[in-house]
């Protein structure tokens, strides 16, 4: 193995720096893409990696807002949040993409608690036992 001049070094350290890819750093270099990881290892250690696959289609933002519509009561479930973002946005996003961002956000489906219907006569009904049992 033929070892790296200091200036061959010093550029990948350089491309490293400016959030290069190893793959790409490699294919400009002309040097294999696991020398280039190891110089960063070695050298570098406290530069940050990227943390690797697809970028999400659902922004932080677009989540505060579907959070919002949910809590304000202008929506009910992930496919009404699905169409509203999908008016904001212009490419398309899945209903259940959307259903696993308000789970990660801790937002979960609940049925809502059956009460009994009081009527104005109940209620005053159970403020006269109230104040009668104080």
């Amino acid at each position: 193995m033929k070892s790296l001049s200091v200036a061959q070094t010093n550029q990948i350290i350089t491309l490293l720096e400016q959030q290069q890819s190893t793959r790409q750093i490699a294919a400009y270099t002309g040097l294999n893409h696991s020398t280039i990881s190891r110089i960063h290892s070695k050298l570098c250690p406290n530069l940050q990696k990227s943390s690797g696959g697809r970028p999400s289609l659902v922004t932080s933002i677009d989540m505060r807002h579907a959070i919002r519509l949910i809590s304000t009561g202008k929506v009910e479930n992930a496919v009404q949040v699905t169409k509203a973002l999908q008016d904001i946005k212009t490419h398309p996003i899945s209903s259940q993409t959307v259903c696993h961002h308000l789970k990660k956000s801790e937002m979960k489906a609940v049925v809502k608690k059956k009460r009994p219907l009081l009527s104005k006569h109940h209620r005053k009904k159970r403020l006269d036992f109230a104040v009668s049992h104080q």
